[in-house]
Protein backbone atom coordinates (compact mmCIF):
# COMPACT_ATOMS: atom_id res chain seq x y z
CA UNK A 1 0.00 0.00 0.00
CA UNK A 2 2.83 2.42 0.84
CA UNK A 3 4.46 1.74 -2.52
CA UNK A 4 1.18 2.34 -4.33
CA UNK A 5 0.61 5.62 -2.49
CA UNK A 6 4.18 6.74 -3.13
CA UNK A 7 3.97 5.98 -6.86
CA UNK A 8 0.58 7.68 -7.13
CA UNK A 9 1.84 10.73 -5.22
CA UNK A 10 4.89 11.09 -7.49
CA UNK A 11 2.61 10.81 -10.50
CA UNK A 12 0.36 13.49 -9.02
CA UNK A 13 3.31 15.84 -8.44
CA UNK A 14 4.53 15.47 -12.03
CA UNK A 15 1.03 15.97 -13.44
CA UNK A 16 0.44 19.00 -11.21
CA UNK A 17 3.68 20.60 -12.38
CA UNK A 18 2.78 20.09 -16.06
CA UNK A 19 -0.80 21.36 -15.72
CA UNK A 20 0.22 24.33 -13.54
CA UNK A 21 2.94 25.35 -16.01
CA UNK A 22 0.49 25.11 -18.90
CA UNK A 23 -2.16 27.05 -17.00
CA UNK A 24 0.17 29.93 -16.12
CA UNK A 25 1.36 30.10 -19.71
CA UNK A 26 -2.11 30.39 -21.20
CA UNK A 27 -3.44 32.95 -18.69
CA UNK A 28 -0.36 35.13 -19.09
CA UNK A 29 0.21 34.77 -22.84
CA UNK A 30 -2.77 33.46 -24.79
CA UNK A 31 -5.58 34.46 -22.44
CA UNK A 32 -4.57 37.42 -20.28
CA UNK A 33 -7.48 38.86 -18.31
CA UNK A 34 -10.26 39.33 -19.22
CA UNK A 35 -10.04 37.09 -22.30
CA UNK A 36 -9.94 33.93 -20.23
CA UNK A 37 -13.37 34.67 -18.77
CA UNK A 38 -15.11 35.21 -22.12
CA UNK A 39 -13.49 32.37 -24.07
CA UNK A 40 -15.30 29.38 -22.57
CA UNK A 41 -12.17 27.50 -21.50
CA UNK A 42 -13.56 26.02 -18.32
CA UNK A 43 -14.73 22.77 -19.93
CA UNK A 44 -11.37 22.05 -21.56
CA UNK A 45 -9.42 22.80 -18.40
CA UNK A 46 -11.72 20.62 -16.30
CA UNK A 47 -11.14 17.79 -18.77
CA UNK A 48 -7.36 18.19 -18.46
CA UNK A 49 -7.53 18.38 -14.68
CA UNK A 50 -9.77 15.32 -14.56
CA UNK A 51 -7.46 13.22 -16.73
CA UNK A 52 -4.07 14.47 -15.61
CA UNK A 53 -4.63 15.20 -11.93
CA UNK A 54 -7.27 12.61 -11.05
CA UNK A 55 -7.46 9.74 -13.51
CA UNK A 56 -3.70 9.41 -14.09
CA UNK A 57 -2.60 9.14 -10.44
CA UNK A 58 -5.65 6.97 -9.66
CA UNK A 59 -4.79 4.49 -12.41
CA UNK A 60 -1.18 4.45 -11.23
CA UNK A 61 -2.39 3.60 -7.72
CA UNK A 62 -4.51 0.75 -9.12
CA UNK A 63 -1.95 -0.87 -11.43
CA UNK A 64 1.23 -0.27 -9.44
CA UNK A 65 2.82 -3.35 -7.97
CA UNK A 66 6.54 -3.65 -7.51
CA UNK A 67 8.18 -6.23 -9.77
CA UNK A 68 4.97 -6.68 -11.73
CA UNK A 69 5.96 -7.98 -15.22
CA UNK A 70 3.60 -5.64 -17.10
CA UNK A 71 4.19 -2.59 -14.88
CA UNK A 72 6.20 -0.65 -17.46
CA UNK A 73 3.57 -1.30 -20.12
CA UNK A 74 0.74 -0.29 -17.77
CA UNK A 75 2.45 2.96 -16.81
CA UNK A 76 3.30 3.67 -20.45
CA UNK A 77 -0.37 3.32 -21.42
CA UNK A 78 -1.42 5.68 -18.61
CA UNK A 79 1.24 8.21 -19.62
CA UNK A 80 0.13 7.95 -23.26
CA UNK A 81 -3.47 8.71 -22.33
CA UNK A 82 -2.36 11.77 -20.39
CA UNK A 83 -0.10 12.99 -23.19
CA UNK A 84 -2.90 12.59 -25.75
CA UNK A 85 -5.29 14.51 -23.49
CA UNK A 86 -2.71 17.26 -22.94
CA UNK A 87 -2.01 17.57 -26.68
CA UNK A 88 -5.73 17.76 -27.37
CA UNK A 89 -6.08 20.43 -24.71
CA UNK A 90 -3.16 22.47 -26.06
CA UNK A 91 -4.51 22.23 -29.61
CA UNK A 92 -8.01 23.26 -28.57
CA UNK A 93 -6.81 26.09 -26.35
CA UNK A 94 -4.49 27.37 -29.08
CA UNK A 95 -7.22 27.36 -31.74
CA UNK A 96 -9.57 29.20 -29.41
CA UNK A 97 -7.23 31.85 -28.08
CA UNK A 98 -7.49 35.44 -29.34
CA UNK A 99 -4.83 36.62 -31.76
CA UNK A 100 -6.59 39.97 -32.04
CA UNK A 101 -9.26 41.79 -30.09
CA UNK A 102 -10.90 43.75 -32.88
CA UNK A 103 -13.28 46.67 -32.45
CA UNK A 104 -15.92 46.80 -35.16
CA UNK A 105 -19.17 48.78 -35.33
CA UNK A 106 -19.99 48.88 -31.61
CA UNK A 107 -18.11 46.06 -29.87
CA UNK A 108 -14.79 44.34 -29.28
CA UNK A 109 -14.61 40.76 -30.53
CA UNK A 110 -12.03 38.08 -29.82
CA UNK A 111 -10.57 36.81 -33.11
CA UNK A 112 -8.87 33.40 -33.12
CA UNK A 113 -6.10 31.90 -35.32
CA UNK A 114 -8.76 29.97 -37.24
CA UNK A 115 -10.56 33.18 -38.16
CA UNK A 116 -7.81 35.53 -39.34
CA UNK A 117 -4.48 35.63 -41.16
CA UNK A 118 -2.21 38.18 -39.43
CA UNK A 119 0.03 38.38 -42.51
CA UNK A 120 -2.77 40.21 -44.33
CA UNK A 121 -2.43 43.23 -42.01
CA UNK A 122 -1.18 46.31 -43.88
CA UNK A 123 0.69 47.74 -40.91
CA UNK A 124 3.87 46.04 -39.76
CA UNK A 125 3.05 46.63 -36.10
CA UNK A 126 -0.23 44.77 -36.53
CA UNK A 127 1.32 41.62 -38.00
CA UNK A 128 1.52 39.46 -34.91
CA UNK A 129 2.48 35.90 -34.08
CA UNK A 130 -0.39 33.51 -33.47
CA UNK A 131 1.59 32.20 -30.49
CA UNK A 132 1.88 35.57 -28.76
CA UNK A 133 -0.36 37.86 -26.76
CA UNK A 134 -3.51 39.23 -28.42
CA UNK A 135 -3.36 42.63 -30.10
CA UNK A 136 -6.14 45.18 -29.77
CA UNK A 137 -7.04 46.72 -33.15
CA UNK A 138 -9.71 48.79 -34.89
CA UNK A 139 -11.47 47.20 -37.87
CA UNK A 140 -12.28 50.01 -40.30
CA UNK A 141 -14.86 49.66 -43.02
CA UNK A 142 -13.29 49.98 -46.49
CA UNK A 143 -13.96 53.07 -48.56
CA UNK A 144 -14.82 51.04 -51.65
CA UNK A 145 -18.59 50.36 -52.01
CA UNK A 146 -17.76 47.05 -53.70
CA UNK A 147 -15.70 45.88 -50.73
CA UNK A 148 -18.39 47.03 -48.30
CA UNK A 149 -21.04 45.11 -50.18
CA UNK A 150 -18.81 42.03 -50.24
CA UNK A 151 -18.45 42.20 -46.46
CA UNK A 152 -22.17 42.75 -46.03
CA UNK A 153 -23.09 39.69 -48.07
CA UNK A 154 -20.44 37.60 -46.33
CA UNK A 155 -21.69 38.41 -42.83
CA UNK A 156 -25.36 38.15 -43.85
CA UNK A 157 -24.70 34.68 -45.23
CA UNK A 158 -23.09 33.50 -42.02
CA UNK A 159 -19.53 34.02 -43.26
CA UNK A 160 -16.74 36.19 -41.95
CA UNK A 161 -17.39 39.75 -40.83
CA UNK A 162 -15.02 42.71 -40.98
CA UNK A 163 -13.25 41.85 -37.71
CA UNK A 164 -11.98 38.63 -39.32
CA UNK A 165 -10.06 40.40 -42.10
CA UNK A 166 -6.66 41.68 -41.00
CA UNK A 167 -6.32 43.91 -44.08
CA UNK A 168 -8.90 46.24 -42.54
CA UNK A 169 -7.13 46.58 -39.19
CA UNK A 170 -6.00 50.01 -38.03
CA UNK A 171 -4.05 51.08 -34.93
CA UNK A 172 -6.58 51.34 -32.12
CA UNK A 173 -5.07 54.54 -30.70
CA UNK A 174 -6.11 56.46 -33.83
CA UNK A 175 -9.80 55.80 -33.24
CA UNK A 176 -10.38 56.34 -29.53
CA UNK A 177 -12.87 59.14 -30.22
CA UNK A 178 -14.89 56.91 -32.56
CA UNK A 179 -14.99 54.15 -29.97
CA UNK A 180 -15.95 56.53 -27.17
CA UNK A 181 -18.94 57.77 -29.16
CA UNK A 182 -20.38 54.24 -29.24
CA UNK A 183 -20.07 53.74 -25.50
CA UNK A 184 -23.04 52.16 -23.72
CA UNK A 185 -24.92 54.56 -21.46
CA UNK A 186 -24.26 53.64 -17.84
CA UNK A 187 -27.57 55.18 -16.82
CA UNK A 188 -29.39 52.57 -18.88
CA UNK A 189 -27.56 49.79 -17.04
CA UNK A 190 -28.05 51.14 -13.54
CA UNK A 191 -31.73 50.23 -13.61
CA UNK A 192 -30.71 46.56 -13.38
CA UNK A 193 -29.83 45.55 -9.77
CA UNK A 194 -26.93 43.21 -10.54
CA UNK A 195 -25.42 45.51 -13.16
CA UNK A 196 -25.76 48.48 -10.81
CA UNK A 197 -23.98 46.61 -8.04
CA UNK A 198 -21.05 45.64 -10.25
CA UNK A 199 -20.69 49.08 -11.84
CA UNK A 200 -20.78 50.87 -8.51
CA UNK A 201 -18.22 48.44 -7.06
CA UNK A 202 -15.94 49.06 -10.05
CA UNK A 203 -16.22 52.85 -9.80
CA UNK A 204 -15.60 52.70 -6.05
CA UNK A 205 -12.51 50.58 -6.57
CA UNK A 206 -11.19 53.01 -9.20
CA UNK A 207 -12.28 56.06 -7.17
CA UNK A 208 -13.54 57.67 -10.37
CA UNK A 209 -16.77 58.75 -12.00
CA UNK A 210 -18.58 56.79 -14.68
CA UNK A 211 -18.03 59.70 -17.08
CA UNK A 212 -14.29 58.95 -17.00
CA UNK A 213 -14.82 55.61 -18.70
CA UNK A 214 -16.28 54.23 -21.90
CA UNK A 215 -18.23 50.99 -21.52
CA UNK A 216 -18.35 48.68 -24.52
CA UNK A 217 -19.23 45.03 -25.19
CA UNK A 218 -16.42 42.46 -25.18
CA UNK A 219 -17.59 39.40 -27.07
CA UNK A 220 -16.05 35.94 -26.82
CA UNK A 221 -17.18 32.53 -28.04
CA UNK A 222 -19.18 31.66 -24.95
CA UNK A 223 -19.80 34.91 -23.15
CA UNK A 224 -20.09 38.69 -23.42
CA UNK A 225 -18.87 41.16 -20.81
CA UNK A 226 -18.83 44.92 -20.34
CA UNK A 227 -15.36 46.35 -20.95
CA UNK A 228 -14.43 49.60 -19.22
CA UNK A 229 -11.89 51.78 -21.06
CA UNK A 230 -10.21 54.84 -19.63
CA UNK A 231 -11.34 57.92 -21.56
CA UNK A 232 -8.00 59.66 -21.09
CA UNK A 233 -5.64 56.90 -22.21
CA UNK A 234 -8.02 54.68 -24.17
CA UNK A 235 -6.62 51.70 -22.28
CA UNK A 236 -8.91 48.89 -21.05
CA UNK A 237 -9.14 48.90 -17.27
CA UNK A 238 -11.44 46.02 -16.36
CA UNK A 239 -14.14 43.73 -17.68
CA UNK A 240 -17.34 43.66 -15.68
CA UNK A 241 -19.38 40.48 -15.57
CA UNK A 242 -22.42 42.15 -17.13
CA UNK A 243 -24.07 41.01 -20.33
CA UNK A 244 -24.23 44.24 -22.39
CA UNK A 245 -27.36 43.09 -24.26
CA UNK A 246 -29.17 41.22 -21.49
CA UNK A 247 -28.17 42.87 -18.19
CA UNK A 248 -29.76 41.82 -14.92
Amino acid sequence: MKEKLRASFIHLLISTFVITTFYFFIVNTWYPAPYFQVSGLVGILLLLVGIDLVLGPLLTFIVFKKNKPSLKLDLSVIASIQIIALCYGIYTVYNGHPVYVAYAVDRFTLVTPEEVNPKDAKYKDLIVSTFGKPKIVYAKLPDSPEERNKLLFSSAGGGKDIEHYAQYYEPIENYTDNIRQRSISVENLLVYPDAKKRIEAFLSDQNKLASEFSFLPLLGRKKAMLWALDNTTGEPIAALDIDPWEPR
